[in-house]
């Protein structure tokens, strides 16, 4: 049996036969996705909150990539957050360049995508680096397997298609040289088309690339956390964190939340539970090592 509270939706759960990968709350969150969220939360806060105790910070400016809509509704209720797609509105393609928003997002999540982008892949990782703040993070998911390897399924992608033959899907693609190629070794994750898989990670190519693409550091999470059921097997996506820097909330931000806080002061029952929320919120920024690392440096806010 475990038992954990849900940091997407809140509930608590009672699981016998807890698995990593299927949902485990009735919200539809799974291991992955409480590990996602938990690093997102870590990040801006310093603290692993709910998502129902994210303050509503419109000033902080997220992007999702094909984010699930149990999580991807609640952000956009926080945050000023654009859930975005490749196949459909709104439509964003982050393997191409988006000079007008360079420099916008806060925060870009991606849960299970990585492996699914035609190669090379790092071009949505640079392009990532590119939109994101000058401390901005990037929150990823992507299974990476034991043996630590980077195996590229399609290594001469570029012009293909995936198309149905007979009772099975066949991918056609025209190599550089002019040359065809049909492959019929396709995995499909939850579908077919653009759920295609393109590589397999390991966690030290992994590494490289988004280093290689302009992050800083790259923070994995490895450690279960029994209270919001995060529990890591080998089925498990690897949750990890690429920051440019520390990340610093920015003072519109801090307004926001403090606003938020005064507002509450004479709220009566649930939102006076609301209002100690805010406060001690306000307290944890006010105490957050990556706000006095910023204040050093000129860029912090004053709490």
């Amino acid at each position: 049996m475990v038992s954990f509270t849900c940091n997407i939706c809140g509930q608590y759960n009672e699981v016998e036969n807890f698995a990593t990968e299927p949902a485990s709350c009735a919200c539809g969150s799974n291991v992955r996705i409480r590990a996602l969220i938990h690093l997102l939360s870590m990040e801006l806060f310093n603290q692993s909150l709910t998502l129902a105790e994210f303050p509503k910070l419109k000033a902080i400016r997220g992007m999702g990539m094909s984010d699930q809509e149990g999580y991807a509704r609640i952000l956009a209720e926080k945050f000023d957050y654009t859930n975005t797609y490749y196949d459909r509105e709104p439509r964003f393609d982050f393997t191409a360049a988006h000079p007008e928003a360079y420099g916008s997002c806060d925060f870009i999540l991606s849960a299970d995508v990585l492996e699914h982008i035609a190669p090379p892949v790092e071009r949505a990782l640079e392009e990532s680096c590119r939109l994101l703040k000058p401390h901005g993070v990037l929150g990823v998911t992507v299974f990476c397997h034991p043996s630590d390897r980077l195996r590229e399924h399609f290594p001469d992608l570029r012009q293909y298609r995936v198309v149905p033959l007979g009772d099975d899907m066949v991918l056609i693609n025209r190599r550089e040289d002019g040359t065809l190629e049909i492959r019929d070794d396709l995995i499909f994750h939850g579908g077919s088309g653009a759920t295609l898989e393109m590589r397999e990670y390991g966690v030290t190519a992994l590494r490289r690339q988004l280093l290689g693409a302009g992050f800083c550091d790259v923070g994995f999470l490895t450690e279960n956390i029994p209270a919001i059921g995060v529990y890591f097997d080998h089925d498990v996506s690897q949750p990890l964190v690429a920051r440019k820097a520390p990340f610093v909330m920015e003072k519109h931000a801090v307004s926001q939340l403090i606003d938020q806080w005064r507002a509450g002061c004479d709220a009566d029952g649930d939102d006076k539970r609301e209002s100690a929320m805010l406060r001690a919120q306000v307290k944890m920024a006010r105490e957050s090592r990556w706000v006095k690392f910023g204040r050093k440096l000129g860029l912090g806010p004053e709490l």
